[in-house]
């Protein structure tokens, strides 16, 4: 069962003779809470593993743009040792050669701007569940204060 900050704060447990809280219950709960937070740190972790694997992907696609550039060169170098024997054949392997690396940059930049979005989702809901489990932990902290404050009184 997820435990949301609502339950914590509304969560109710039954008196003891005396007016304490019921041992058992208050461990229940706790068990309920300290689940919750295992569960947001699974979370946690994989989105960590998420990110790493996102930013492998694109160190490989920088490394395949690196690629594509040196083979651009050296096809062009190819194009101009053709052109001294056939200038005709030569502009029409240039032509396909440019579109071809365009298209292939245009998919790599697509690719990119892609992953760059994922990766500000997966960093903005990261930021989301940090705030959660800072909002989970103030309220925990209340209501420890708050079971201080009536164990003084």
């Amino acid at each position: 069962m997820e435990l949301t900050p609502l339950d914590i704060r509304n969560q109710k447990f039954g008196t003891k003779k005396l007016g304490g809280l019921d041992p058992d219950e208050v461990q229940i709960f706790l068990n309920q809470v300290a689940a919750s937070f295992e569960h947001l740190l699974d979370e946690r972790a994989d989105l960590l593993r998420t990110i790493n694997n996102d930013k492998k992907t694109v160190e490989e696609y920088h490394k395949m743009e690196g690629l594509l550039r040196d083979a651009a060169l050296t096809m062009q170098r190819a194009l101009d040792d053709t052109k001294a024997r056939a200038d005709k054949e030569a502009e029409l392997i240039i032509v396909e050669a440019k579109m071809r690396a365009e298209k292939e940059a245009e998919t790599i930049v697509n690719r990119a701007n892609d992953l760059r979005s994922e990766i500000d989702r997966l960093r903005q809901m990261r930021a989301s569940y940090f705030a959660r489990l800072r909002n989970l932990m103030r309220t925990q902290e209340d209501l420890l204060s708050n079971m201080e404050n009536e164990d003084g009184v």
